[in-house]
């Protein structure tokens, strides 16, 4: 079988990239290395440096995958606010040109990874079930959930290709960027420790996530082609134990022996609490969280895997601000 990767170099996608290696697929990946890193494409995988917008019917047609993985984005809901063009080009514009490229290939599956932000704020102190109404309140989340709705609506019209859909939240681990200021919190507090820099936090810190380590989650998506439950559906995937963002940064201040310091910023307009129910994915890929990794193991072995990195430049803002109007000024 033959899997094609979008966002090979990135953090899940290089995790998806060798779980399917490690199943026997023959892998095909790109990535523009916008945020990713050519070192973390896993050797055996075949590699070109591609724009999830750039023609792909030359290297689809070539490789003739049997699954695409369309796992490249620019995750960062807040900033999305502020680059609204950026972010449905990068997301929706580019998730039709990658699937258009699939269905001229013959792709018999096609798997998106979407998010947790397409269901906005919550309605009650239930956790998301895969069953809610979406009502995105950030441009990332929105374009998420478009995302979704064209990948059904092209499997409807053309009878495929069939498509599983993952919405992971506040995924973290080994191969992370830590470089960018804009996402993924549990990278910047890492990236503050090893500089001796007090924690940013928006508010006052009591905004709670679940944070899932990569491991449970990239099996997950690497064994959807090949689950025949999988077909045609949608699943949560992540952390089950909600932690505070200042819970968070005080345990990896004490992993990293520092002294908790945060810095705390005016709030920004974020969802609060923001948790999923996980039944309907652990039901589906029993054997992905047969021997998941629980917080603290998953903190100490990305703190592991930094150290034996230098630390990267900052990575920079991906676009020219469109809207600055509100944007928080530790960003600007």
């Amino acid at each position: 079988m033959k899997a094609f990767v979008t966002g090979i170099a990135g953090f899940i996608g290089a995790h998806v990239a060798q779980h399917l290696l490690d199943a026997g697929w023959q892998v095909c990946g790109i990535d523009d290395l916008s945020g990713g890193r050519i070192e973390n494409v896993p050797e055996g995988a075949e590699f070109q440096q591609l724009d999830c917008n750039e023609p792909l019917d030359g290297v689809m047609q070539s490789f003739r995958p049997t699954a695409v993985f369309h796992l490249a984005a620019y995750a960062a809901e807040g900033l999305s606010h502020h680059i609204p063009v950026f972010n449905y080009q990068n997301n929706v514009v580019a998730t039709a040109n990658v699937l258009g490229a699939a269905c001229r290939a013959d792709v018999e599956h096609f798997v998106f990874t979407s998010s947790i932000a397409a269901y906005g704020h919550p309605e009650s102190d239930q956790p998301f079930d895969e069953e809610m109404l979406c009502h995105p309140c950030d441009p990332y989340g929105i374009a998420k959930l478009t995302c979704e709705h064209h990948i059904r609506s092209v499997c409807d019209y053309f009878g495929g290709p069939q498509f599983t859909i993952f919405r992971p939240h506040n995924v973290f681990g080994p191969k992370q960027n830590i470089a960018d200021p804009y996402r993924n919190v549990v990278g910047i507090f890492i990236r503050c420790a090893l500089e001796r820099k007090p924690f940013p936090i928006f508010g006052d810190g009591s905004q709670t996530r679940s944070f899932s380590y990569i491991d449970s989650v990239a099996a997950s998506i690497a064994a959807s082609p090949t689950t025949k439950d999988a077909a045609n559906q949608t699943f949560n995937v992540g952390g089950d134990h909600p932690l505070s963002v200042r819970e968070l940064g005080e345990t990896l201040a004490e992993i990293m022996g520092v002294e908790p310091e945060f810095n705390f910023l005016p709030p920004r307009q974020e969802v609060q609490h923001a948790h999923a129910d996980h039944t309907k994915v652990q039901s589906v890929f029993p054997a992905a969280f047969a021997d998941e990794v629980d917080l603290r193991t998953g903190l100490e072995r990305m703190v592991a895997d930094v150290r034996q990195h230098p630390i990267a430049d900052p990575t920079p803002c991906p676009s020219a601000i469109e809207i600055p109007e509100k944007l928080p000024p530790s960003w600007s």
